[in-house]
């Protein structure tokens, strides 16, 4: 899995590594169990020959997880995680590590809880009455008059991620002495304890305690003020009426900013200023033919809640080869191997890594929590200066000061109605997320926000502005729903309140306005795929607990319990507008497949789901997976320099990304049909002919699977150990790496393969290797045929939309909100494997119960960087918050051929739907997450 630095590895969405590291080389590795049965692979090691099957990720041996072609009995690491295998960071020690000095430090983050205050120095004397004093303490500059080992960052001269910069621009993995901290929970010092006992020790002895962290006076005003927005900020204006040339930044073809003047990169801002002045005088008109109605709508923050608190163990290999190796649970393995590389790779840096080396174990889960977190950071210079493997393992309690929040969100919005037709005339929002102290995708957090701006409807006069605010609040990023949740709280409140006002059956009138195919978003995108918007709405109207819901609401009162049933859209997008995906599937002489992926699962099937989409061409399901691994992928001899052009064979738009819940069903299932496909073509055909005798042509277009066996009328069925055993003798094709491009439409290219005619692929990145040998071989694409222009400015171009209905009663004196019945229906195009689907959803629904009714976490003061949140202070939804006896699914039949990402499809509307839910039971309405009890109470009187 090696990779030196001219691979496209680090040319990821985030920033581009310097020249200043171009001498090392990177390894990413998934991380098989530490005590191994035979033939599973080592932490870290690659097998010894290319014929050898690789090893899973998830450990083999279990019962058979495979329920046939395209489906399985269970998910393919069910058993490793229900028996308590070693499969999270968490569970790793450096003696489970071959080759790892088996001594092992531990080390701690201390953090500022007062970030108004400069920060002066630790006070450690409660380490020596406890007899756990640090070998070492890390600081950002040196503490004077600090009595133990100490070393500092700045002499260390370090390249920082981009995700370390605060509002003020400057980068900051540690609190100078003499500075304010830039947010609550900033890590000032790093402990490095001689082993658990001593840690354990100290962390009872400072935890909780006042002083360790000393602070004097504030410090004086910057004489710059720092940002008041994360750049870039978002302005989206479409306007489309009569006589006038339709405006939509797709449709002009750049982006515009209405407070600033023209110029040559955006020349049309002052339309875009002018046409929102005819939009607010729709919005303000006095007209009786129009309905007015707006406010101001907002969302607290909130914890990611994965399964286990952030976990590392790490270890510079000074004396050997000055490979740097972590293990880490990520959802970012390119960009956490990437940054960890870069950071030591500057000019006159004493730390010298030629290599890292990522272990990447199952996340427990991520949503956004795991992607830019600055954890692999601090872990990476800790192992950097320690004397040997070190380890992190942040209790809940410091996860929670730490760890990546959701943004909350200030919502301001408009909408003109006509007041007989229902239609949506004009609207316009502003936006404003606050973020935390550093950038962690918050304005990318505030783009798709913009985006979900109109939630699923046709306003063709709307503008909506939205920016992510620094604060002094703990990192908030890209997580639950990356920005659609909290849009679609606020719009589709909103859109209840016009239905009300309106005297209008909400549901109707969402149908009534509602997307459908050809139309377009607010930056003007087409809808080019199927909308089924309109049919959620009938469905939903003709579903009992809508039709009934003023019948039982009456019945209820009589018992005294109050009852409403509410209902929300949404069209939310899954993937990111510029996907670089990449998938390799390999075959051993038996017949072993093994799918290769740089994706990690985080709780949601990814693993299985790949793992099932090699049968339709290779008529078996993969028998292992390997995932998080973003090394292996420079044998595509890929390169995404920016200003790159697609005339070039060697250069994508987008080569890796991070994982998200949505990218999997589409595609990196995509990738993996598409290796699967040049497997069979390259290799199982080409082979079968050969057993057959027969010449390739004459079997093209005619093969079929059943049963595992590849038949052709008139021809004995050929097995696929057959068929594996004929590629390896005949030094054929074994394993296909492809890379895939969506931007509006998948890149695609021809391909001359080693046999047969050249393959016109929806991939632009291809390398093959034949049986027998190590080493892969490029193939590269001709006539390519590149995303349209216009793509780039979509926004997003891909949307499963859902709505969902939720029955909640209300307690008589408790005022206690809870809900009693969810009915989701959801367009999930096709359906890969309905248990992980269903699975996914569930807990989309059980987050936004949290997300409505129980999870509240301020912002700054009084909030998680203070150090003392847990579970006993976040109330998140548990099993009896769920109605599960009465949590329907409906999926929409689909003649779609691809499967769609449902992960904040399922989320985006459960909130609003609660919150109109409770307006119907109440009479009264909330226009602020949570809605709690004493909210009711009060509103109720």
């Amino acid at each position: 899995m090696s990779q030196n630095t001219n691979g496209p590895f680090q040319l990821t969405r985030r920033r581009v590594i310097g020249s200043g590291a171009a001498a090392v080389t990177l390894l990413v590795h998934e991380l098989a169990l530490a005590f191994k049965p035979p033939g599973i692979r080592t932490p870290g090691a690659r097998p010894p020959a290319p014929d050898t099957p690789t090893q899973p990720h998830a450990p083999p041996g279990a019962p058979n997880w495979s329920g046939g072609l395209g489906k399985a009995r269970f998910r393919i690491d069910g058993l490793a995680k229900v028996t308590g295998q070693k499969i999270y960071a968490r569970d790793f020690r450096a003696n489970d590590m071959p080759g790892w000095p088996q001594v092992e430090r531990m080390a701690m983050i201390l953090r500022a809880t007062q970030p108004g205050l400069v920060f002066t120095g630790l006070d450690l004397a409660r380490l020596q009455d406890a007899q756990a004093l640090p070998l070492l303490t890390l600081t950002q500059a040196p503490l004077p008059g600090f009595a133990w080992p100490q070393r500092d960052l700045a002499s260390l001269n370090l390249q920082l991620p981009f995700s370390t910069a605060g509002a003020d621009g400057i980068k900051q993995l540690l609190v100078p002495v003499g500075s304010a901290p830039q947010f609550y929970g900033q890590p000032v010092a790093i402990l490095v304890f001689a082993d658990n006992n001593a840690y354990r020790r100290a962390k009872r002895a400072l935890q909780f305690e006042p002083g360790v962290v000393k602070t004097g006076a504030a410090p004086p005003p910057p004489p710059t003020p720092p940002a008041k927005a994360y750049a870039p900020v978002n302005y989206l204006t479409r306007y489309e009426a009569a006589g006038i040339a339709p405006f939509s930044q797709v449709q002009v073809g750049c982006a515009s900013d209405p407070f600033q003047p023209d110029s040559a990169s955006q020349p049309y801002n002052t339309t875009a200023k002018a046409l929102r002045g005819r939009i607010d005088a729709t919005l303000q008109s006095a007209s009786p033919a129009l309905l007015q109605l707006g406010g101001t709508y907002t969302t607290q923050v909130l914890d990611p809640m994965f399964m286990e608190p952030e976990a590392g163990l790490a270890w510079l290999d000074r004396a050997g080869d000055g490979t740097l190796s972590l293990v880490l649970g990520t959802q970012a393995t390119n960009g956490d191997a990437g940054d960890s590389l870069a950071m030591f790779g500057g000019t006159g840096c004493p730390i010298h890594v030629k290599t890292v080396a990522l272990h990447s174990c199952y996340p427990g889960g991520g949503f956004g929590g795991r992607d830019v977190s600055t954890f692999p950071a601090l872990l990476a210079v800790t192992a950097a200066l320690a004397d040997g493997p070190v380890r992190i393992a942040q209790d809940r309690y410091e996860q929670f000061q730490g760890g990546l929040k959701q943004l909350a969100s200030r919502i301001t919005q408009r909408i003109a109605v006509g007041a007989k037709s229902g239609r949506f005339i004009a609207f316009g929002s502003q936006q404003v997320l606050p973020a935390g102290g550093q950038n962690n995708y918050s304005q990318f957090v505030a783009m798709l926000a913009a985006y979900c701006g109109l939630s699923g409807y046709d306003i063709r006069q709307a503008y909506v502005d939205a920016i992510a605010q620094p604060s002094t609040g703990v990192v908030a990023g890209s997580m639950r729903g990356f920005g659609g949740p909290q849009a679609s709280f606020a719009v589709e409140t909103l859109v209840d309140e016009v239905a009300v006002a309106l005297q209008r059956d909400p549901i109707e009138l969402r149908e009534i306005n509602a997307l459908q195919q050809f139309d377009r978003t607010i930056t003007g995108a087409p809808l080019t795929q199927a909308m089924t918007l309109r049919e959620i709405c009938r469905r939903a109207r003709a579903h009992p607990l809508w039709r009934e819901r003023e019948a039982v609401k009456a019945r209820k009162a009589r018992e005294g319990v109050r009852y409403g049933v509410g209902f929300a859209l949404a069209n939310q997008a899954y993937g990111t507008g510029k996907d670089g995906v990449m998938a390799e599937v390999a075959m051993d002489a038996a017949g072993r497949l093994t799918v290769r992926t740089n994706c990690v699962d985080m709780g949601n099937g990814s693993a299985t789901t790949l793992a099932i989409s090699t049968a339709a061409w290779l008529g078996h399901n993969a028998h292992d997976v390997v995932m998080g691994d973003v090394g292996s992928f420079n044998a595509l001899d890929l390169n995404n320099t920016p200003g790159g052009s697609w005339s070039d064979p060697r250069w994508t738009a987008s080569f890796s990304m991070s994982s998200s819940a949505c990218l999997t069903a589409f595609h990196q299932v995509h990738v993996t049909e598409q290796a699967s496909r040049v497997l069979f073509e390259a290799g199982l055909l080409p082979a079968a002919a050969a057993i057959w005798g027969v010449p390739l042509a004459q079997l093209q277009g005619r093969t079929r699977w059943e049963a595992g066996r590849l038949v052709v009328p008139g021809l004995a069925p050929l097995p696929l150990p057959a068929l594996a055993a004929k590629v390896h003798e005949g030094r054929l094709t074994a394993a296909a790496m492809v890379h895939g491009l969506y931007e509006g439409a998948w890149v695609s290219a021809t391909y001359a393969v080693p046999v047969g005619a050249p393959l016109l692929l929806p991939i632009d990145g291809l390398s093959l290797r034949p049986a027998g040998q190590s080493t892969w071989t490029p193939v590269l694409r001709q006539d390519v045929m590149p995303p349209s222009p216009e793509a780039a400015l979509y926004g997003r171009s891909l949307y499963a939309p859902s709505g969902v209905l939720v029955a909640v009663e209300i307690g008589p004196r408790s005022f206690e909100p809870r809900v009693v019945a969810v009915e989701l229906m959801l367009d999930a195009g096709k359906v890969l494997q309905r248990d992980l689907l269903v699975g996914q959803a569930q807990g989309g629904v059980a987050m936004g119960i949290g997300y409505a009714l129980l999870e509240d976490l301020p912002l700054e003061a009084g909030g998680a960087g203070d150090g003392r949140w847990n579970l006993d202070r976040y109330q998140v939804a548990l099993s009896s918050d769920v109605p599960l006896g009465r949590l329907g699914i409906t999926t929409l039949q689909s003649d779609e051929p691809t499967a769609k990402g449902i992960a904040e499809a399922v989320l985006c509307p459960i909130a609003p739907a609660i919150g109109n839910a409770i307006a119907h039971a109440t009479g009264k309405r909330f226009r602020a997450l949570p809605i709690t009890a004493a909210d009711i109470g009060r509103a109720l009187g």
